[in-house]
């Protein structure tokens, strides 16, 4: 994929570059890191939004993810990113985003992920800071997002990084319809780890470096009953199916006869 270590620039290309820029980011930013601890960060887009911290623990392992909800539950080291990641897009002037917009964040060791979400568009970055050397990372986005309101079913993954090229660790962040209750990554080798859900984002990290190329995404309704199920290393602009809104207009994926019904999405 293209390197993404170079400082951001602005990405206004010819729409089928762009979605083919676009989906090399939203596939995986490859880089190998140390396996700590990681730290997940959700931020609700809403300054208002009440503050509340949960563990969640993997049902196959001892693992656990320490998430927080609010952007002043960012370690100091996150929030030092997410001002790195708001300063390049401020020199980029792509368009307006604010810490109040963070959706979701994922750090570990000296690297950070982000995804933002405006009322238009979303950015997302990915930052490396190591100690002693200088800061690099890459950005992208979309300014105007007629997606927005609609999902290619009942989940979306944005951003996906991960330790090895299609497995080890990774960190995941999307957006999913109210249908879905439960979300679990699947690792491919009888692992698993749940996703956190809060106000149709979500967001997980793993530990351990097991998932492998063939790790899915499953999603579950409030009865339990399975949805949806899609490999994580897939492009996130490939589709079994194309989608169509409820004026049958399609969103996702190329017109064919067996369109099958976008989801709404909503915060």
């Amino acid at each position: 994929m293209r390197d993404v270590l170079d400082a951001p620039t602005e990405r206004d290309l010819p729409p089928a570059k762009a979605a083919r820029m676009r989906a090399d980011l939203m596939r995986s930013i490859h880089r190998p890191r140390s396996r700590t601890p990681l730290r997940l960060g959700i931020a609700a887009m809403a300054a208002t939004a009440a503050v509340a911290v949960g563990v969640a623990v993997s049902p196959t392992n001892d693992d656990v993810q320490h998430l927080a909800m609010g952007p002043h539950e960012l370690s100091p080291t996150l929030r030092q990113a997410m001002e790195q990641c708001l300063s390049w897009n401020a020199q980029t002037e792509r368009f307006p985003v604010s810490m109040g917009q963070l959706a979701v964040a994922a750090e570990q060791d000296h690297r950070a992920v982000a995804l933002f979400i405006t009322e238009t568009g979303y950015f997302t970055c990915d930052v490396s800071a190591p100690s002693g050397a200088e800061v690099s990372g890459g950005s992208g986005g979309e300014r105007d997002w007629p997606q927005r309101g609609w999902l290619p079913g009942p989940v979306q993954r944005l951003l996906l990084t991960s330790t090895e090229a299609e497995g080890g660790d990774v960190a995941v962040t999307g957006r999913v319809s109210a249908r879905v209750h439960r979300l679990v990554l699947e690792h491919g080798d009888g692992h698993t780890t749940a996703a956190r859900l809060s106000s149709g984002v979500f967001g997980l990290v793993t530990e351990g470096g097991t998932v492998r190329q063939d790790a899915e995404l499953v999603s579950y309704d409030a009865s339990g009953t399975e949805i949806d199920r899609r490999l994580l290393f897939r492009p996130s602009d490939e589709f079994d199916h194309c989608y169509a809104d409820s004026s049958g207009k399609v969103v996702y994926g190329n017109p064919g006869t067996d369109c099958l019904p976008a989801e709404r999405w909503s915060r």
